[in-house]
């Protein structure tokens, strides 16, 4: 599946991001067909609005092409009180969901799958924390 530079990149990001003691593993799929470059103005809206805020936080975030790679949605770790629901609000505040978000528990694993789609050139992320 991956070539060996791949899978020590995976393996070195899913180590770094098991550090944090994450509260939840979210998935954002939007309502439009959205592509990377709205994905990434999307998430910086959103990384203004959650430091506007003032909340004690920290977000990583990593876009996903869908299966017909015509669309993208994002993974989300979360830690901080209020965050899943504040990010919930403001994605819908400004029409791009619906129902189509699932905030899960944390679990180690959750690092590992989004750990996995670093290694594309086209991958978009961020990690997002309030000082």
């Amino acid at each position: 599946m991956y070539i060996n530079n791949q899978k020590q990149l995976v393996k070195a990001w899913a180590k770094t991001l098991q550090k944090t003691d994450w509260d939840l593993f979210s998935t954002i799929t939007y309502r439009y067909d959205i592509n990377p470059k709205q994905n990434q103005s999307i998430m910086m809206r959103l990384k203004d609005y959650l430091l506007s805020l003032k909340l004690k936080f920290k977000v990583f975030w990593v876009m996903e092409h869908n299966i017909r790679g015509v669309s993208t949605h994002n993974h989300l770790l979360i830690k901080g009180e209020r965050v899943e629901q504040e990010v919930e609000y403001h994605l819908r505040s400004k029409g791009l969901i619906t129902d189509h978000v699932k905030h899960l528990p944390y679990e180690k694993e959750a690092s590992i799958y989004v750990a996995k789609y670093l290694y594309d050139p086209e991958s978009q992320y961020d990690i997002i924390e309030s000082k």
